[in-house]
This record gives structure tokens, sequence and C-alpha cells, in this order.
């Protein structure tokens, strides 16, 4: 008698997901696949990858406070890929790098303004040097005729990667009228024994002394706009 032929089950049909990061696409039901075997290469960047969630969660759980009326985005997925890069060439974690880096790539923050900053340390990284200036987006204006004013803040962060602490120091600026274009200027007290700072700039448009209460991310716009390290000899 001739042997049996095994059955050979169809594929599982595709189904139609919808997430904020990707959008609508399609993928396999869930346990639907066998299980992938790894060779050393891809199980070694597996676990790059994981132990650079915790720098990257350090940095995220501090700005959380800062993000209740901003939502979304691709921000952390890019502070996973910065880290895990730094440890596949053998380096400390570091802010290293991190500049211009918007939150939420559907609402860049150019689309509101351009940023003008200058951040500088002193010679012995004991304080922070802190110049910075916006000129409006005309078409943006035009389109959000209520706007009176702009109240910006920027938070300083410090970490230590080693230790996985982080100090936090947020500026909330005077408002300044859409008319104003005079500079902002201060200066940021170090923490002892801090290495490295992180800036994160917030935007937030607002309408005669009060913030626009809007859960759509319009009229605001939040990036990492700086970041430095102490020169170690």
């Amino acid at each position: 008698m001739p042997a049996k032929k095994k059955l050979r089950k169809n594929p599982a049909e595709k189904i139609v997901v919808k997430s904020k990061a990707y959008g609508v696409h399609e993928r396999a039901p869930r346990g639907s696949k066998s299980k992938a075997v790894l060779n050393k290469a891809m199980k070694a960047h597996g676990k790059r990858l994981r132990e650079s969630t915790a720098p990257a969660k350090l940095i995220m759980d501090a700005l959380q406070p800062f993000r209740e009326n901003f939502k979304g985005g691709m921000i952390w997925q890019r502070l996973v890929k910065h880290f895990a890069s730094q440890a596949k060439n053998g380096e400390a974690y570091s802010v290293a790098g991190i500049a211009n880096w918007d939150f939420n790539t559907a609402y860049l923050t150019s689309r509101i303004m351009g940023v003008s900053d200058d951040i500088k340390p002193d010679d012995e990284f004991s304080i922070l040097k802190v110049n910075l200036n916006y000129t409006l987006s005309k078409r943006f204006l035009e389109r959000k005729s209520d706007i009176t004013a702009f109240r910006i803040t920027l938070i300083f962060l410090f970490p230590d990667f080693k230790n996985n602490r982080i100090k936090t120091i947020p500026f909330v600026l005077p408002d300044k009228l859409l008319s104003d274009n005079s500079l902002y200027s201060f200066i940021v007290d170090i923490p002892r024994r801090a290495n490295s700072y992180l800036c994160c700039f917030k935007a937030e448009a607002c309408s005669n002394g009060e913030i626009q209460q809007n859960t759509k991310n319009v009229g605001i716009a939040m990036c990492l706009i700086a970041s430095g390290t102490r020169e170690i000899e």
C-alpha cells in the first residue's frame, strides 16, 4: 500500500493591522509561523537592542512628564538604535551626536518655527551658556490666526548611564508675543559629577496667556535640539 502523503496546511492568510507608528499594513496572524532560528550575529544584535533599552528608557522616563500633551512618534526607536550602534562599536553609552531629533516626524518643529540655539559648557563643565531664538513659519501663522504668543520650555537632562541615574532641570521661559524677536539668554548650572547633557526643546502656542489645548499635536512641537559631553584629557 502506498504511503499516505502528509497534508500541507495552506499558509495563513495575512491580516490587516493599523498602528500609529507604521500605519496600515499586513502581517501574518500571531503564532502562524514557526520559530525562526537565529544565527550568532542576529542573537548578538538582539542582545544589544535589549540592553540598549536601558539608557533609552532613562531618557524617555525623564521626558515623559513633559509629553502629556504631545503624543506618538518614533523617538523611542531612534534612541534605542543610537545606543545599540554605540554598543556594536564597543563604545560607552553617550548622548554625543543627538541633535535636532523631532519626537514625532508627522509634526516637525519646522512646520511651526526654525530654531536657532547656541548651548555651550564652560571649560570646567560647571555651567551651560544658553542662547536661543526662533523664527516663526509664515505659513503656520496664516493658518493659526488666533495665536498671540509661544511658550518655550527647555528641559536639560544630565544622564549617568553607568549608574542608571539622570538629573532633570526644566526652564519655562517667558512667553514671547509673535512680534517679539528678542533672544533668550541664560545660564544653567551643571550638576556635580555630570559628564554630559541633553537639551529638549518644547514650544506651545498660546492665546492670550493660555496654552491652546489640543490633543492632535497642533500648535506644539518637541525635539532634542542639542547634546554635549565633557572632554576628558
